[in-house]
């Protein structure tokens, strides 16, 4: 047990699963969120909004650029209908400091984050790599939420390829970051069983709740002893979907169903979706 709270920075692309992470981290009693660093970069970083929607389309097709907006920036607006804050209200109204950046290892996204004095950053939901000077930042650690049991389905959807390959199984991997996407020691690893009812929105729900979980317990419990375990296996490492990859999914899937979506916006309590 840690005597004084862990000074924890998230770091994050604000979504429905950015917000189950944060709830955890808020109600946390032996963690500090001291700062919120979100990302504004949906692929390239010099890409505007607009750009980067149609090079989606393009990669994945339209109905999965459509399950990705629907987790972000439809979730955003329809909170606002609901009079519900946003992620950035909830972070003002507990005066808890927040950057929006395209690029974590930027002068002034590291000036940030080395003013908060972490002992450590968190990342999930988070799709930027973090250099040696950002990793080096944090007084113990850069830990990762990554929604599979590492070393199987690294890249950026790992429950979308899960259920696409029909696995039984899948799970939540709390790691120790380094300069690789979903490479460091594995810290602690939560297994979970694939229904055949499961969404892809779903399934995401559930890991990323597990995910935080672990995530919280293990910077409760991280040293400067803490080695963790390594990946022994490079894995394979999945990009985007693309279009053959989607309408093979939706043939076995399904991206969300509106009635799922539209609870957990009503709901408050994220500790529900189990």
């Amino acid at each position: 047990m840690v005597n004084t709270p862990r000074r924890v920075i998230l770091c994050t692309y604000p979504s429905v699963y950015s917000e189950i992470v944060l709830h955890e981290l808020l109600t946390a009693p032996e963690i500090e969120l001291v700062g919120v660093l979100s990302s504004t970069r949906i692929l390239n970083k010099s890409d505007t909004n607009l750009r980067a929607g149609l090079r989606q389309i393009q990669l994945s097709g339209l109905r999965y650029a459509g399950y990705l907006f629907a987790i972000t920036g439809l979730y955003t607006g329809l909170r606002w209908c609901l009079r519900k804050p946003s992620f950035k209200q909830q972070l003002t109204a507990k005066k808890i400091a927040y950057l929006e950046t395209t690029d974590i290892n930027s002068t002034e996204s590291l000036q940030f984050l080395s003013s908060l004095k972490p002992d450590i950053l968190l990342s999930a939901h988070f799709n930027q790599l973090l250099k040696a000077e950002a990793l080096a930042l944090p007084k113990l650690a850069c830990l990762n939420i990554h929604p599979s049991l590492l070393p199987a389905f690294k890249g950026v959807d790992p429950a979308f390829y899960a259920l696409l390959r029909q696995a039984r199984e899948t799970g939540a991997t709390v790691h120790v970051q380094d300069e690789q996407f979903d490479h460091g020691a594995i810290l602690e690893q939560s297994k979970l069983s694939i229904r055949l009812s499961d969404t892809l929105f779903s399934l995401n729900l559930k890991l990323f709740k597990l995910g935080a979980l672990a995530a919280v317990r293990q910077i409760i419990a991280f040293n400067t002893e803490t080695v963790g375990i390594p990946q022994t296996s490079a894995g394979r490492y999945d990009s985007w979907p693309n279009p053959l990859d989607t309408k093979q999914f939706r043939q076995q899937r399904t991206y969300f169903r509106w009635r799922e979506y539209l609870g957990f916006i009503r709901y408050t309590k994220t500790s529900s979706f189990e």
